[in-house]
């Protein structure tokens, strides 16, 4: 059985290079679409062109055979034509995502001793390191002068195409070495299996940091297919990723289980007919059940970055019977016991790989080469890879995973060592020791969970205050992902009988004692006991006690849909989302379902956080139209500050949505002076809200009020074309769309993280709209939430569109994010300088367009408000207009 299932022995190209079966594919179908970024597209013939003009420019600054370049570069079309340059020229690559931290990018570029740094303008003199920086937007500028056809030609298969690192045991990540021909070796047996051809379209979305990104970029590059590439933003956003699926015509998509599960959670219902690669961790059976009947294939895939991406796949049509399944072309798995005998009885083993795929080892690390690529006991003269995971073969002979043996795991995708976790927690002053396991105690949400012991003592949770400390102190030398979810003070660590560690021992969380407000109560109603088990399943928590407050658990605006949507569901009551603001227990919601539906208010003032002395602060909700967003901000803001939001009206599905910017201010204005006759007032608008809360003061001092500071976060002045005549319109957007043109490049470098929760929702209902008019029968049918925001969004547009900015007698303050989203004529004033005639005072904020509210750019946000909002209120009175 071991021998059939090692009967992959097949004939390829081992002398080509990676970049070869791209020139192939040139070669075939020049005029097919090679890669597309939001609305640019490359056929191979462009693509190729750009592609050697770059390589010839990388040689003329240094690169060349076996020259390590790091690449630090956003996901955006440069960073497939940088790529492609740097193998073309016979250099290795070294993958950096620039969102990881700086500390940890530095080390890297140290380690595999890179010559030269290609990175952009954005990142320029942002890394420490030796070596040579190239700024892309230079090199292809000087590219151009270049001939575009096949540069000399100086590796084989034999070289090493990259170096990429993963997580490492002893606190530093370690580099892994990769061939080109075992890069080609996979692209051609996944041709075949799980398949691809020339008129597919495969949507891309890992981090180049990930080995994974391997498959959404030269896989469909191999063969003629198009790469459709998602930015960082949009790959991590569940329904952006299935609106361009559904709408782009994606027929492929690589993502792990983490990421199709966020895509069911956000409406995913119907069949589509897209291939699913599902990978960087196991396939649960509850996840396959529901992916198998919505797609064309499923196919679950296995390998570790030392053995070239993927090195064992199954198709999966049986939820019940879910295995990794078989070798790839020319690879070799063995289940050994701890005497490296094969196991081929369906005895539990530790899984090794052999075969073409295997790396050439660690980068600088002798010790644990021995340790992990040992001499293969099956053909002398070869290496295997020990990868750590458990594992048996059926009598079928698939292979069936059954996890790790070490304390190395997989979370979200990534994988992680835990000790390098364990490490950087032990470097904090209040830490005598820390041990970090991943658990699973919902099916499906895997989470880190840190167990503390503290040289002070204690047992329980941390303290915020203790908590942000540690966080903090990790994301600067860890990525995100490796940042635990969950700490848990310990007097001691359990250990078993000879002194190890023992993990299994280890409690599972109380995942909200920290804020669980007193002992746990039991739900006393039948409501009570509907809300607390809406809440258990929805947020993946055991026991909520009545008393349990739906922010301090963790809740957020996605959840909060979830939760409305199922109330309504089982009751038939249609809730607002800010009524959780008001009744955010368990108790007080349960009583908020028992008043008549006829008696619940949908009014646009919505107390966030209304008590305090402080001049309260009044914030207009952006395109997503509730407030449930600027939760986190107003309790991160003075004890004293009352803050309320502004949702808008229709949110109920019932009242007319209004659709002129005026009417929609000045219904506003009347609530927050019926709530408030006197003032002064702070008032300030999140993006689309921005131009509202600009409208709002200028009524306000209309009418003589005290307005004491407006606030803008991030919203750009976008002035309307009503008043100009049709040639000009005509002129001006004709002129737009040429610099748009001219500088895409310039643009994709400064920032490519568009704002794509906002555009994709627009771009979306376009799309949604022309399709309900050509094919009203197959239109989706919106339901819920999305069926009554529909409008008011669209007719929110029709009012930005029609509004007239004029002058007005007042400063402006604008909140500006650090990392910009949007293309702007003028990015450092956001467009606001002629219309505010007292000027515009800038404050950057941490984060980009969608993520300024979120932690830890909350904390931030909230202190420089805060001070903006203490001045205003001691300061004088805004002239009137």
């Amino acid at each position: 059985m071991g021998a059939d299932l090692n009967s992959t022995s097949t004939a390829y190209p081992k002398e080509k290079a990676l970049f070869d079966l791209f020139t192939d594919s040139v070669n075939r179908y020049p005029d097919h679409v090679a890669l597309t970024f939001h609305q640019v597209s490359y056929t191979y013939k462009e693509l190729n062109q750009i592609v050697n003009r770059l390589t010839r420019e990388l040689l003329n600054k240094g690169a060349g055979k076996g020259i390590v370049i790091g690449l630090a570069l956003d996901r955006s079309a440069e960073m497939v034509i940088s790529l492609l340059a740097i193998l073309k020229a016979g250099s290795i690559y070294v993958p950096l995502d620039p969102e990881y931290p700086k500390d940890r990018i530095e080390f890297m570029l140290d380690d595999s001793s890179a010559s030269i740094l290609l990175t952009s303008q954005k990142y320029s003199g942002h890394f420490a390191s030796n070596t040579r920086e190239v700024l892309i937007e230079d090199a292809l500028e000087a590219s151009e002068d270049y001939a575009d056809n096949e540069p000399e030609r100086t590796v084989s298969g034999e070289d090493l195409a990259y170096i990429l690192y993963t997580s490492g045991s002893t606190g530093k990540p370690k580099g892994v070495q990769i061939f080109h021909h075992s890069l080609v070796n996979v692209m051609l047996s996944f041709q075949k299996q799980p398949g691809i051809t020339a008129t597919d379209r495969m949507l891309a979305v890992a981090t180049i940091s990930f080995d994974i990104a391997g498959i959404d970029l030269y896989l469909p590059l191999s063969v003629g297919a198009e790469i459709v590439l998602a930015d960082s933003i949009t790959a991590k956003d569940g329904r952006a990723l299935l609106d361009i699926i559904r709408t782009q015509g994606i027929t492929i998509l690589q993502a792990t289980p983490y990421t199709w599960r966020m895509m069911l959670e956000v409406g995913w219902e119907e069949y589509l007919p897209l291939k699913v690669f599902t990978g960087g961790e196991a396939l649960a059976k509850d996840l396959a059940e529901r992916l198998i009947p919505r797609s064309k294939e499923v196919w679950n895939l296995y390998g570790p970055t030392e053995t070239t991406i993927y090195s064992i796949i199954k198709h999966i049509t049986d939820a019940n019977d879910i295995t990794i399944g078989w070798p790839v072309d020319n690879t070799q798995v063995y289940i050994l016991d701890e005497d490296k005998n094969d196991l081929v009885d369906g005895e539990i083993g530790e899984i090794y790989i052999g075969g073409v795929g295997v790396a050439l080892g660690y980068l600088n690390r002798p010790e644990l080469n021995a340790e992990r690529f040992i001499d293969n006991p099956f053909t002398p003269g070869e290496k295997i890879y020990r990868t750590g995971d458990l594992a048996k073969i059926k009598p079928d002979g698939d292979i069936v995973y059954l996890g790790r043996i070490d304390h190395q795991v997989k979370v979200r995708g990534y994988r992680i060592e835990l000790g390098e976790i364990e490490h950087n927690l032990g470097k904090q002053e209040d830490i005598k020791q820390a041990v970090v396991i991943a658990r699973e105690d919902t099916p499906g949400i895997p989470r880190l969970v840190a167990y503390i012991v503290l040289k002070s003592g204690g047992s329980g949770a941390p303290d915020k205050a203790t908590l942000n400390n540690w966080d903090k102190a990790l994301l600067e030398v860890l990525p995100e992902y490796m940042v635990p979810d969950d700490y848990v003070l310990l007097d001691t660590i359990p250990s078993t009988p000879n002194g190890k560690i023992d993990r299994k021992a280890l409690p599972k969380p109380d995942y909200s004692q920290i804020t669980r407000e007193g002992e746990y109560v039991a739900p006393r109603t039948s409501n009570e006991k509907l809300v607390a088990d809406i809440w258990e399943e929805l947020m993946g928590l055991e026991k909520v006690s009545v008393f349990d407050n739906f922010f301090q658990l963790g809740g957020r605006s996605l959840i909060a849909v979830k939760i409305m949507a199922r109330l309504e569901k089982e009751t038939g009551k249609r809730l607002p989302l800010a009524t959780l603001f008001e009744y955010s227990t368990v108790e007080k919601l349960a009583a908020r379902l028992e008043i008549d539906a006829s008696a619940i208010t949908w009014d646009s003032l919505v107390p966030i956080k209304p008590k305090g002395s402080k001049m309260p602060l009044y914030i207009v909700h952006g395109a997503g139209l509730n407030v449930l967003l600027f939760n986190a901000l107003a309790m991160n803001m003075d004890e004293e500050q009352p803050v309320y939001g502004l949702q808008a009206k229709g949110l109920n599905g019932v009242d007319e949505p209004l659709d002129v910017m005026e009417e929609i201010a000045a219904n506003y204005v009347d609530e927050i002076i019926n709530h408030d006759p006197v003032g002064p007032y702070a008032v300030a608008g999140y993006s689309l809200g921005g131009l509202i809360a600009y409208e709002m003061a200028k009524q306000m001092l209309a009418m003589g009020k005290d307005v004491r500071m407006l606030a803008m976060f991030d919203t750009y002045a976008d002035q309307t074309q009503k008043l100009d005549s049709p040639l000009k319109r005509f002129v001006d957007n004709t002129w737009l769309l040429i610099k748009q043109i001219a500088y895409t490049p310039v643009l994709f470098f400064e920032d490519p993280k568009r704002t794509i929760e906002y555009k994709s929702r627009e771009i979306g209902r376009r799309i949604d709209k022309a399709w309900k008019k050509i094919f009203p029968s197959k239109a989706l049918e919106k339901k819920g939430f999305d069926a009554y925001t529909n409008d008011i969004h669209e007719r929110s547009l029709t009012a930005q569109k029609n509004y007239l900015l004029t002058p007005v007698n007042i400063a402006i303050e604008l909140f500006r994010a650090r990392k910009k989203t949007f293309y702007m004529a003028d990015s450092e004033f956001l467009g606001w300088k002629p219309y505010a005639l007292k000027g515009v005072n800038v404050h950057d904020i941490p984060g980009e367009h969608n993520t300024i509210f979120a932690p830890p750019n909350d904390q931030e946000f909230a202190q420089a408000l805060q001070k903006c909002l203490d001045k205003a209120a001691v300061g004088e009175k805004n002239t009137k207009s």
